[in-house]
């Protein structure tokens, strides 16, 4: 018989469970459950395998739905889950992280508006939204410093930001568990389009972009070396991503090796 709470905190409270799968879990829960003791929640790791399973048993979406085909995929197939969070430093970057693109974002279409009209409130918007911007970027940097694989970045390969900090807070598990092509496809480095990507490859290739634009040793020289064998400016600069992506990768293999938590 199923049974029905008001909400999360009371389920929690009621049944005291000491783990808990899920598809995902509600941004503004995270914060809470870095306070409850005694469970490991757990998320899958491809959201498009619950809708896999719900397609393979001709079952409609619902929550019941869902609740009994995470119940069996746990059972069946651990393996498909990873946990929520590392640390709650970990939840506090992703958080942070998360709020800075929505951030940049907006100062995106405050730029343009920027652009467009000569109203005084206009250029103040962009201005305020440039300077919290900024500030967002120094805290989350500070914040992930206490991160060990985007400390180990930022020593041993210079790389540094939230774009990267977005990327090892939300993928520390899967460095260390996707095969290399697995990484590259998550990060959809074989799709030639710009429009349509996900948040994750975006970001990557964003952070591609600077390294190249701050003259980055390692990485100018790869995209250059693409260039020579006449490749264009994209194509060279999804090279550089790929780059990147090896690189985290094995320092995070590396960390896992030496028993460090590569979160």
């Amino acid at each position: 018989m199923s049974r029905v709470f008001n909400d999360f905190l009371e389920m929690f409270g009621k049944l005291r469970p000491t783990i808990v799968v899920s598809d995902s879990y509600p941004r503004r829960l995270q914060p809470t459950i870095t306070r409850l003791d005694g469970a490991t929640f757990l998320r899958l790791r491809d959201l498009k395998k619950l809708s896999e399973g719900r397609r393979n048993n001709g079952v409609r979406e619902t929550d019941e739905n869902d609740a009994k085909a995470l119940r069996e995929m746990f059972y069946k197939a651990p393996d498909l889950f990873q946990p929520l969070y590392a640390s709650p430093v970990e939840l506090e970057v992703r958080v942070l992280t998360e709020l800075w693109v929505e951030l940049a974002g907006i100062k995106r279409a405050a730029k343009y508006a920027r652009t467009t009209t000569d109203d005084p409130l206009a250029v103040e918007t962009h201005r305020t939204l440039q300077r919290y911007t900024e500030r967002l970027a120094t805290r989350i940097h500070e914040r992930a410093m206490e991160l060990p694989l985007y400390r180990m970045v930022v020593e041993r390969l210079g790389l540094k930001g939230p774009s990267l900090a977005y990327i090892v807070s939300h993928d520390s598990v899967v460095f260390k568990t996707l095969s290399r092509t697995g990484l590259e496809t998550r990060y959809e480095l074989f799709r030639r389009p710009w429009k349509g990507r996900g948040l994750w490859s975006q970001l990557l290739i964003l952070l591609a972009n600077k390294m190249v634009l701050n003259k980055h040793h390692r990485y100018l020289s790869v995209y250059e070396s693409y260039l020579r064998r006449g490749k264009k400016h994209w194509q060279s600069i999804l090279r550089v991503a790929e780059r990147i992506l090896r690189d985290v990768r094995r320092l995070a293999m590396e960390a896992q090796g030496a028993g460090q938590a590569p979160a």
